[in-house]
């Protein structure tokens, strides 16, 4: 492909374009080195969005390596990819993730890494807000919860206007603080705080431009952060319940609360539209008929995480279980017992490289921080090893495997 068009100048950008987005990962990765020109278009931003787009079954991306397929049986994930990021510190602390890119917060520093073109960034965030403040309350002493560094409340998403990617942290003892890391420059900014303060171990969700929260200590309400405009606001109306174990969720680009019960064995999903301000039930799920719960289970969350192009919709839990339910015959399936989900997956081409000239290609630089100072604009940048894709397999039809230490190393 590259011959014919070095001998054909008159071929239009456009249909270029087209006919990558049609190539498979590993060669659209490997086209980039072979000129300026198609390297500026596959790395443009029209372009990384369509190529999010054309995705032909989705995607669940987890922590692990290509030996966990074993755990499925023939035929179970016939309808979706599994992808595999072999990470300790996925696998062990809470992350964050957009549009395919991988957010995982360690004390002391904020790496980024984008699982399909074998980039990372690591962004020194400083010494973080030791507090205590959350220790006696029920809600953060549950084993099934996960915590970010030094209790900060996190969350990452994408400036809708700019297209750039943004990490948001809080905390709230003893002042309110909120900072955010624009990802494109690498550096550290204070915004204005959220009026409530926000669970520092429950998840946000990103939808179409905004990371949203619930505040579940005095007013059970959900608030949401415009990336763009950096201000707070408030979601009406108020959801319709509100339990410690509920999360929210981007359900198909749309906001979704997930609430659990124990007692009988289901979750509900309920999906937003902030149009007619009502919060409508699109799935009402029994766990009861599954055999994998008990009596003795107390605390149990759930998160969906893709619907397939036959509208069955996979979900997993805080105990390391993935499922299938079907819809048109109200069946659960435990498709895995053991298996470290971290979230749905999209192929993204975008670039990890900063825009800046302090860049330190090797090793790690650290700078000394208090909130509120301007200085922390240092960061590394890595370019690792392209990812191996494996040839299709009945279990799963891809698998990538993408190995990074530089984290784990400092944890």
């Amino acid at each position: 492909m590259s011959e014919v068009y070095r001998g054909r100048s008159d071929v239009i950008p456009d249909l270029i374009e087209d006919i990558f987005l049609r190539l498979p990962l590993k060669s659209i990765l490997k086209f980039k080195t072979v000129s300026k020109q198609w390297r500026s278009i596959l790395e443009s931003r029209s372009f990384v969005e369509s190529r999010m787009k054309v995705q032909k079954k989705p995607k669940i991306l987890a922590a692990g390596d290509h030996r966990s397929q074993s755990l499925f049986r023939e035929g179970d994930t016939e309808e979706i990819d599994i992808v595999y990021i072999n990470s300790r510190d996925a696998a062990t602390r809470p992350s964050l993730t957009c549009d395919g890119l991988v957010c995982i917060p360690v004390p002391g520093w904020v790496n980024v890494l984008n699982p399909s073109t074998g980039e990372f960034v690591s962004f020194p965030s400083g010494p973080d807000p030791v507090t205590n403040h959350y220790d006696d309350n029920l809600i953060f002493t549950e084993t099934w919860w996960n915590i970010f560094p030094a209790y900060w409340a996190m969350g990452v998403g994408r400036d809708k206007v700019s297209g750039s990617y943004k990490v948001v942290r809080m905390f709230f003892d003893p002042i309110p603080y909120c900072e955010i890391l624009d990802v494109d420059i690498g550096e550290w900014r204070e915004v204005k705080p959220p009026p409530y303060k926000v669970e520092p171990r429950r998840k946000p969700a990103f939808v179409n431009g905004s990371l949203y929260w619930i505040e579940m200590i005095k007013s059970d309400n959900v608030f949401a952060l415009d990336l763009h405009t950096e201000e707070f606001r408030d979601v009406v109306p108020f959801p319709p319940t509100c339990a410690v174990a509920d999360q929210l969720v981007n359900l198909e680009d749309r906001l979704a609360i997930v609430t659990a019960y124990t007692k009988p064995w289901e979750f509900e999903i309920r999906v937003l539209d902030e149009q007619e301000e009502t919060w409508s039930l699109v799935y009402s799920i029994s766990l009861a008929n599954s055999g994998v719960f008990s009596r003795r289970q107390r605390s149990v969350w759930f998160r969906p995480v893709a619907v397939s192009n036959s509208g069955n919709l996979f979900f997993h839990d805080n105990e390391r279980r993935l499922f299938k339910y079907y819809p048109e015959t109200d069946q659960v399936v435990c498709l895995s017992s053991d298996i470290c989900v971290v979230s749905d997956f999209v192929e993204n081409l975008v670039s990890l490289r900063p825009r800046t000239s302090s860049v330190y290609r090797s090793g790690f630089h650290y700078q000394d921080h208090v909130p509120g100072s301007p200085k922390r604009q240092m960061f590394s940048w890595i370019k690792l090893r392209i990812p191996n894709v494996l040839l299709a397999t009945t279990l799963v039809s891809s698998i990538i495997i993408f190995r990074y230490f530089a984290g784990s190393s400092r944890s």
